[in-house]
């Protein structure tokens, strides 16, 4: 994600923040004029609301600066901080708006100048409204909790609006109870989600988080490799703000080359990190275990099971003798013809590759076909020695070197 886009974040929260200092301003006006408690608890949110969007604008702007010797990791997290004091904001704005609630539910007063107390309430509704779109757009744009969590806010404040308006009318006719019944109930909805914001940012703090639909495509992504993986053993993420950091622990294939397998895992993390736009870094860590069992390939002139005579060219190879190294044993051997048509390039390639080899024994092999399988398919091409007559003295010569 590039600056330009947290910028953009950075922006909207503190134009948020002005124009809610200017609407709880007006509020806490209309509440003291109209002397009406659940107004002058509509303007104490507001102005509450203000101090959370200006929370994640510092936020915001703290998460474009790089890392320093300082903070090597980058200042990400201070987003995620802002978010956790955003949620607690309004865990308290809960709790207060509740301790009112609770002193006028069984108490109606008379308001004053109630058509300007409806006509600020409904400007400040319709504000909230278009406020909380804008903040879940761009919170979900630049992944940012804190703006999520204020879109949230604004949520709430709409529908807050909603019950505030209902007050003033029931105020109007002279209804009872209306007004504390509907600040409770405001009351219970606004500390109910920031409870909840409260938990999820702290749970990000504290490295928790997880999003299984990721961790799914990343591992299905390294288990496609099957040429150089072996094994995912696991995939970790975490969340520093709007970012996500990742490593993954695999096992990979001991025949395959140091040069290849760099290139092949910087483009696997590549692959990786565009899965996400909020991927800020991942790191494919690799261990390179002892195969338990190998599978060799060896070309043959005759067909005497491991008595085979090894052949020493393509022209004189009438079979491939295929067998399994385990524990150190020889397994059963399996003989395969190989055809004229087979030993083309592309046709020999094609039949070598379908048995699926650890190594091969080199019968002089076209540069073609040793590139395919050596550096596509990761096969070690073994030397043909001229001491080496059969198949079951080469293989006892690889017992020994594998």
């Amino acid at each position: 994600m590039e600056n330009s886009a947290l910028r953009e974040g950075e922006r909207l929260a503190k134009e948020s923040a002005i124009h809610l200092l200017l609407l709880g301003g007006a509020k806490i006006f209309t509440g003291f004029i109209t002397g009406m408690t659940v107004v002058l608890a509509d303007g104490i949110n507001t102005m509450a609301s203000v101090l959370s969007i200006f929370a994640s604008y510092i936020g915001l702007k703290f998460s474009r600066k790089s890392a320093d010797k300082n903070f090597e990791y980058g200042y990400h997290r201070v987003e995620t901080f802002s978010a956790f004091l955003v949620s607690l904001g309004i865990v308290v704005l809960g709790y207060i708006m509740i301790t009112k609630s609770l002193g006028i539910i069984m108490e109606t007063e008379e308001g004053a100048f109630r058509p300007f107390a409806i006509t600020i309430t409904v400007i400040t509704m319709i504000h909230s409204y278009k406020l909380s779109k804008k903040l879940k757009k761009m919170g979900e744009k630049i992944n940012s909790l804190s703006l999520l969590a204020n879109a949230k806010n604004k949520r709430m404040a709409f529908f807050a609006g909603c019950g505030v308006l209902i007050s003033i009318i029931a105020n109007y006719k002279g209804v009872p109870y209306v007004e504390g019944t509907i600040s409770m109930i405001i009351s219970l909805i606004v500390l109910k989600e920031g409870l909840f914001s409260t938990k999820e940012s702290l749970f990000f703090l504290l490295d928790y988080w997880n999003d299984p639909v990721l961790s799914r495509k990343i591992r299905k992504a390294l288990g496609h490799e099957k040429d150089i993986v072996l094994k995912v053993n696991k995939v970790r993420l975490r969340r520093a703000g709007a970012f996500i950091f990742g490593e993954a622990f695999i096992d990979i294939n001991q025949f395959a080359g140091i040069r290849n397998l760099k290139e092949e895992l910087d483009i696997l993390e590549e692959k990786i990190c565009e899965m996400s736009p909020y991927i800020k870094d991942f790191v494919i860590f690799t261990h390179v275990s002892r195969a338990e069992k190998v599978k060799v390939g060896i070309p043959i002139k005759n067909k005497k099971d491991l008595n085979s005579e090894i052949a020493s060219s393509l022209k004189e190879t009438v079979a491939y003798l295929f067998v399994t190294l385990h524990d150190k044993k020889i397994g059963k051997p399996n003989i395969k013809t190989i055809s004229e048509s087979q030993k083309s390039p592309v046709g020999l390639a094609e039949f070598l590759k379908k048995e699926k080899m650890n190594i091969l024994v080199d019968n002089k092999l076209g540069s073609m076909v040793y590139f395919n399988l050596k550096e596509t398919h990761h096969v070690v091409i073994y030397p043909n020695f001229s001491d080496i007559k059969t198949a079951k003295q080469i293989l006892e010569l690889m017992l020994i070197d594998t």
